[in-house]
């Protein structure tokens, strides 16, 4: 009998731990992007500034396969959702960067959860 309890709570524990480690990486996978969150600014493809509560550029044109990287330099909270819900930075803090990557053509408008009136648009080609 203690055995069993010792397995239940040990298979317990890998489980949460699993979810809780997924949960940290920030990655989320949709049907045309990749999506990671992490607290230093990654230097690749495309980058976007969250400043000034706007978007900067708010329009860019990149190409299938690019990563678009998105740098919050306002002292409050923002994310880059797209509105088809194809991708979604999360709630980026002062400081913090998220990052997309298209792996399809098409247009892609987004906005900040936290603030829905900053807007913009990713065309990919």
């Amino acid at each position: 009998m203690n055995k069993v309890i010792i397995v239940i709570i040990v298979l317990v524990v890998a489980v949460v731990g699993i979810l809780l480690i997924k949960n940290q990486s920030g990655i989320q996978n949709g049907t045309s992007t990749e999506t990671q969150t992490s607290s230093s600014p990654v230097v690749a493809g495309s980058a976007i500034i969250i400043e000034n509560m706007a978007y900067a550029p708010t329009t860019i044109t990149v190409k299938v396969g690019d990563l678009v990287t998105w740098t919050n330099k306002d002292s409050v909270s923002h994310s880059a959702t797209a509105d088809d819900g194809s991708f979604d930075t999360g709630i980026l803090a002062q400081g913090q960067s998220g990052t997309a990557s298209f792996s399809k053509a098409g247009t892609y408008t987004y906005h900040c959860k936290v603030h829905p009136n900053m807007k913009a648009t990713i065309i990919v080609e």
